[in-house]
């Protein structure tokens, strides 16, 4: 009996050895390319793209018209930088607007975003509107040339920025369309600010749409003719609207950045 069960016990154990020879192998033979050929995936570095643009514009009269651009996109990352000044005789307009945004690994199609922005218009009796709005947007449909996104944003402004401290409130919805066709690009932005907090006596409701479009056409690869036009329209009616159109000759080019 003795002999018998260690005879077993032996050939048990030359067995657990045979196996776990070929797991040994089997093991190499599967790890061996990645040894020999091993697939480092490169860190996408950002592309960052820099506008300018001088021109002429149009609100009441003839003026003059400063453009200034700058993003940077990363994967699903995106920062957007914007200046536009309209300057004419006894008038201005000046905007100043940055943007954040970025993907849902999972849901590509949908982002969050971040705008802060400072607006001036003397036509408007507008000093300095500092203006905030956070929310999700989505990605309507996306091809090579052309994609329509949609955004709803909780967002509150200051409108007398450098003597009053009272927010208002808003519900924002939007919608973007942008188009590439050949060396021509087309822009369309709509934006509707609807008022939820409180009319304050004495105030004006500043329920109101702001709309834009942009044509770009390149011009021997190194210049852009830009038409334009920018529309603030309030609902209340004793409150001025502003419509600009503009015509500007600028560039675009790519910085060579990689933070």
């Amino acid at each position: 009996m003795c002999f018998s069960f260690t005879k077993d016990t032996g050939s048990r154990a030359r067995r657990r050895i045979r196996l776990a020879k070929r797991s040994q192998l089997i093991l190499t033979f599967l790890f061996l390319p990645a040894v020999i050929f091993p697939h480092n995936i490169p860190e996408e570095l950002p592309v960052w793209t820099h506008y300018g643009r001088a021109g002429t514009a149009h609100l009441d009269e003839w003026g003059g018209l400063g453009y200034y651009r700058i993003k940077r996109v990363r994967e699903n990352t995106f920062y957007d930088l914007r200046l536009l000044g309209v300057f004419i005789r006894r008038e201005t307009f000046a905007t100043l607007r940055y943007k954040s945004s970025r993907k849902f690994d999972a849901f590509p199609r949908l982002y969050t975003f971040t705008i802060v922005s400072m607006r001036h218009s003397s036509g408007s009796k507008l000093t300095i509107r500092y203006h905030y709005n956070q929310g999700v947007g989505a990605f309507l449909f996306q091809v090579p040339e052309t994609h329509l996104t949609t955004e709803l944003a909780l967002s509150y402004d200051m409108s007398d920025y450098l003597h009053d401290t009272q927010k208002t409130s808003y519900l924002k919805g939007g919608l973007f369309w942008d188009v590439d066709i050949k060396r021509s690009s087309l822009a369309v932005d709509f934006e509707y600010f609807y008022q939820i907090s409180d009319v304050i006596p004495g105030k004006d409701n500043l329920t109101r749409y702001e709309l834009s479009a942009e044509l770009n056409t390149d011009v021997g690869n190194r210049f852009l003719i830009t038409v334009g036009y920018e529309d603030e329209f309030y609902l209340e009616t004793d409150l001025r609207n502003v419509r600009a159109v503009y015509l500007g000759l600028g560039f675009r080019k790519l910085l060579p950045l990689t933070f």
